[in-house]
């Protein structure tokens, strides 16, 4: 019994999204909710990587634009564009990606930690990569996200 509560201690579930060509993922933990792209009003001076702000059933959430932050095209079929609403540490933010691929359950043994030599990603984002099948999957870190949106 023990070994099994060993394995299920070090599984980790994570949401696959795409954004551009890269698959990315972050721990579902993390993920409140996925909506349609909502009306996001832009927020003046504000870093390149914020895409605005929503109103979110009352709340105020700052929406973050991965292309800009990962240098990566904007999709031309927004159709798939989805909102993920993410809760780090008690704060809600949004990232824009052009599609939510599905929830994967991995062993924490499969992670490698980041990598040096990608260039496609700012690295202080990514908080490992593993392969799947023929992808590799960027898992962004969290609080780097957090801490990117509350740098001054």
């Amino acid at each position: 019994m023990s070994s099994t509560a060993t394995l299920e201690s070090t599984s980790l579930q994570l949401a696959t999204f795409r954004v551009g060509s890269v698959l990315l993922a972050i721990d579902i933990t993390h993920v409140q909710e996925i909506n349609r792209l909502m009306d996001v009003t832009p927020v003046p001076e504000a870093p390149e990587m914020i895409h605005g702000v929503v109103n979110l059933r009352g709340d105020v959430i700052t929406v973050i634009n991965p292309h800009r932050v990962f240098d990566l095209p904007l999709s031309e079929d927004r159709s798939t564009g989805r909102n993920l609403i993410l809760n780090i540490k008690g704060e809600r933010i949004g990232v824009l990606v052009d599609s939510v691929s599905d929830i994967v359950t991995i062993d924490s043994s499969e992670l490698t930690p980041r990598p040096q030599n990608i260039r496609t990603i700012d690295r202080r984002f990514i908080q490992a990569v593993y392969l799947r099948q023929e992808d590799l999957v960027v898992v962004l870190d969290p609080v780097g996200l957090i801490d990117a949106i509350t740098e001054k």
